[in-house]
């Protein structure tokens, strides 16, 4: 399955692609950072990875590929969040083209949950797990 043509218009989209080998769904990923900036760029960093069908020593699934995704966002033109907690776990992302740009929903799971609507987003990866993360 190739990568959405509405998705390639986003700088960095196609490298989170080639990173998974496709579009990540963001399931059980953590919110770790949200900057907002009426006048400049904000910024949202998730830390997400690929999940195995393998489970470690304490019954945990493992997983491979993590990556803080972060969604540099121009231009803001509306926003809608919910909750915020210690520990921001999303269902899910979705990110869409709409007629003024673009709208990322955040999917509710715990925590964090919303919708934020840009002119532009663009992506960076940070490969590997947040510098705060626990083993």
């Amino acid at each position: 399955m190739e990568l959405p043509i509405e998705l390639k218009a986003i700088d960095g989209a196609e490298q989170l692609y080639a990173w998974f080998g496709d579009w990540p769904s963001f399931h059980d990923a953590e919110v770790i950072e949200l900057h907002l900036s009426r006048r400049s760029s904000s910024s949202l960093a998730i830390h997400t990875w690929k999940m195995t069908s393998e489970v470690d020593v304490k019954g945990y699934y493992v997983h491979t590929k993590d990556v803080v995704v972060e969604f540099v966002l121009n231009g803001i033109s509306d926003l809608s969040l919910n909750g915020f907690s210690h520990q921001n776990v999303i269902f899910g992302l979705a990110v869409d083209k709409i007629e003024t740009g673009f709208r990322l929903t955040l999917k509710d799971c715990y925590g964090i949950s919303g919708v934020i609507e840009a002119k532009e987003i663009s992506i960076r990866l940070r490969p590997g797990k947040p510098q705060d993360a626990r083993s």
